[in-house]
């Protein structure tokens, strides 16, 4: 019989699995569902879990538990905060105005990150204290220098709600996915759009204009939706689509590799000719074939092209050969 409780430790552990700093970061905005998987399979068990869980799971013998806090920690204290300095420097060079010390603004964000890692999730305050302090170079220092017009004019207002959509959605969706393995729901989506909301508008409602408040709760409620249901990646998604399905068709080169559904797991709408790329390799490379209808599974938009199209594809090209084997 086995000492203790089984579950204390991981059947695994390969740190050598946990990707670098700047991998994880990508991983997170556009494949947390990948990134869930490979972090389980690494031997960690909580994937979005809080640095204290982490830590826990270090002590139990968990080394890659310790890698990836101490890559997500690089990114929220080091990278984070001199990204957003640089960046800050580059517009004021570029000409555009700016007010206050983006450095106090980027150690501001990654306190508030680490606060959200120690009581929600590493992940969660890794995303918002990362992508608040750079969309704060616009949301504050910008806007507050004038970039958009009067402080408290429209233009400023839907800036503000801008950035704040972007963050919150971005971000909900990729903790969502590393969180459970899966994509949010759409009715999760909306619930979660409509609750943000409601946040600014209880502010600036009461610091400011009720007008002020109303654009700023309408520009985060769709920046919201459009960067949850990441939209502006799927004109991209589209046109990649479309160029791999015709070489392939076309050339007869193999394109499957270029598949966008392979290299985000968050679209929300189906790509089209997906499956009839599928259809053009299904004969002559199922593996292939295979590791694309894994991908679409993981994508709530794509779910429907995958395993039950290419189970079904499969049986059929193995019907048409054994049917004309005997031929030959």
């Amino acid at each position: 019989m086995a000492d203790g409780d089984p579950s204390a430790k991981p059947v695994v552990d390969s740190p050598e699995r946990v990707p670098g700093a700047l991998a994880l970061l990508g991983l997170l905005v556009f494949r947390p569902i990948d990134l869930h998987y490979r972090l389980r399979e690494a031997g960690i068990r909580s994937p979005a879990g809080r640095i204290g869980q982490l830590w826990r799971e270090q002590a139990e013998g968990g080394r890659a538990a310790g890698a990836f806090v101490s890559r997500m920690l690089l990114l929220l204290v080091v990278l984070s905060p001199s990204l957003t300095v640089l960046v800050g420097l580059g517009l004021r060079l570029a000409g555009v105005p700016m007010r206050g010390v983006y450095l106090v603004s980027a150690a501001l964000c990654t306190a508030v990150g680490l606060v959200v890692a120690l009581i929600s999730g590493l992940a969660s305050g890794v995303l918002l204290g990362s992508l608040a302090s750079v969309s704060m170079l616009a949301g504050l220092h910008a806007t507050a220098g004038g970039a958009f017009g009067p402080e408290s004019g429209g233009a400023a207002a839907v800036t503000v709600g801008l950035c704040l959509g972007i963050v919150s959605g971005l971000s909900a969706g990729s903790i969502g996915g590393l969180a459970s393995g899966r994509g949010p729901s759409v009715r999760n989506v909306q619930v979660a759009a409509i609750a943000m909301s409601l946040v600014p508008m209880l502010v600036w409602s009461s610091a400011s204009s009720v007008s002020f408040a109303g654009a700023v709760a309408a520009s985060a409620l769709v920046a919201f939706l459009m960067c949850a249901f990441r939209l502006p990646f799927y004109a991209l998604e589209v046109l990649a689509q479309a160029v791999a399905y015709a070489v392939e068709r076309f050339t007869g080169k193999p394109t499957l590799r270029w598949v966008p559904v392979r290299h985000h797991n968050l679209s929300y709408l189906p790509h089209p000719f997906l499956g009839r790329h599928l259809a053009l390799a299904v004969r002559s490379r199922p593996a292939e074939v295979l590791a694309v209808a894994d991908a679409c599974l993981r994508s709530p938009g794509n779910i429907l092209v995958g395993w039950p199209w290419v189970v079904e594809a499969l049986e059929r090209a193995h019907a048409q050969e054994a049917a004309t084997g005997p031929q030959a």
